[in-house]
């Protein structure tokens, strides 16, 4: 049986493909009058998002609230940092593929180390 493939999927593949788009893409702009300054910004965002590492981005956008899990190399708002910032992870997983929870604990030291949980967002 074969699977069936997302229409939206298989069109986005055709435009990509077509030697026309950059024309199309010109004309289509001028019609809508120009590009505006949020899609200009939308358009940055995509393309650093899609060539970028959450790492490199955090770290160059001076993304304060944002860290990047140590383990898994996903962004987050919340979760375990280690002696200060020298490691970061998001989940118990993450967490425990470095370290136990006896580990952490000491690290802790009951709110007196320089490791803890917490949220970025405040």
């Amino acid at each position: 049986m074969e699977t069936k493939k997302d229409p939206m999927e298989v069109l986005r593949q055709e435009v990509l493909a077509s030697q026309q788009l950059s024309n199309y893409f010109h004309e289509f702009v001028k019609e809508k009058g120009g590009v505006t300054e949020d899609d200009l910004r939308e358009f940055m965002a995509s393309y650093v998002m899609k060539h970028s590492s959450p790492e490199s981005l955090v770290d160059e956008l001076d993304l304060e609230h944002i860290r990047v899990c140590s383990e898994c190399g996903k962004p987050m708002y919340e979760g375990y940092c280690i002696e200060d910032g020298f490691a970061y992870y998001c989940t118990d997983d993450c967490l425990h593929v470095n370290m136990t929870d006896k580990q952490f604990e000491k690290l802790y030291n009951e709110g007196r180390g320089n490791s803890y949980y917490t949220s970025w967002l405040d």
